[in-house]
């Protein structure tokens, strides 16, 4: 299965322009000094001129004869574990606010480790050890607020 590398690259410009656009709203620093937009504009601004590149060259590569396989894009097991990671992040933005970090960093680890056939047992406790570490790592020493959801009420 061949995906067009137009459409790839267009993904990218697109993605690129809405980080961009994403961070137009950060603050600026004084005197100069970098902000907190200066990594992700860069980061946008180069997944845009790259899936540009990417486009151009599909355009130019296009074949007359290609198709592309949408029809059987369900069978591939790694575009059904993309589907999965996309659903697990739009579900942990949606449920982190009344569920949890912790609940939901280790519901969706467990998840995603299941759907890569890692066993259920060790699947659990590494996903419980890893959200605890993010934890305490990021809400306790970096002092990062990350939502408490049913377990502080």
């Amino acid at each position: 299965m061949k995906i067009n590398d137009t459409i790839v690259g267009a993904g990218f410009v697109v993605a690129g322009a809405l980080i961009i656009v994403g961070t137009l709203n950060y603050p600026s620093l004084d005197a100069g000094h970098p902000g907190p937009s200066l990594f992700p504009r860069l980061l946008g601004g180069l997944m845009a001129v790259f899936g540009a590149l990417v486009g151009v060259g599909g355009l130019r590569a296009r074949d007359a004869t290609e198709e592309v396989a949408w029809l059987r894009l369900y069978r591939n097991s790694a575009f059904i574990n993309a589907v999965f990671v996309l659903g697990a992040v739009v579900t942990y933005i949606v449920m982190v606010g009344r569920i949890g970090f912790l609940l939901m960093g280790t519901l969706i680890l467990s998840v995603l480790m299941w759907r890569l056939r890692v066993r259920p047992l060790t699947a659990l406790v590494v996903a419980i050890v890893f959200s605890n570490f993010v934890y305490l790592l990021f809400a306790k020493i970096l002092r990062v607020p990350l939502a408490g959801g049913i377990l502080w009420w």
